[in-house]
């Protein structure tokens, strides 16, 4: 397989493993870090939105995203600075690999009906987006 074709989660060796299970808190700390600047424990302390979280809490949360592959981090001065490592559509893909895989015998189709659902359900705004979408590209001439 061409290299530019495998993913990420695959050319860094994740790709055979599922998904990493990330609690809350490493969820909430991935938000930060997916806006693109690399951030000090401090700084990602001071974006989060709960108050009442310790320093100490955010470099653990940091360090356990490291160890799992989810954040990189370089030195700088005598801190820390992490960044994500795995895109957050890449993680996302990567779950409904696994939710395929493990509740729908590895079918699609059942995946991507409960999600139609969930959206026209849910969300109207989404729902409205993918069904212009869906009708311009039924509306698209043909390229072949």
């Amino acid at each position: 397989m061409p290299e530019q074709t495998r993913s990420l989660l695959h050319r860094l060796g994740l790709r055979t493993r599922r998904a990493p299970r990330l609690g809350e808190r490493e969820l909430a700390v991935m938000s930060i870090l997916w806006r693109g600047q690399p951030q000090s424990a401090v700084q990602v302390l001071e974006a989060m939105p709960t108050a009442g979280i310790r320093l100490s809490t955010v470099q653990s949360t940091l360090e356990r995203l490291y160890r799992k592959g989810m954040a990189s981090r370089e030195k700088e001065a005598r801190a820390f600075v992490y960044r994500h490592r795995v895109p957050r559509e890449e993680l996302i893909k990567t779950l409904l690999r696994d939710i395929t895989r493990d509740i729908a015998d590895g079918d699609l189709l059942p995946v991507i009906s409960g999600f139609a659902r969930y959206v026209a359900e849910d969300d109207e705004a989404t729902a409205a987006a993918i069904e212009a979408l869906l009708g311009a590209s039924s509306q698209a001439p043909d390229e072949h």
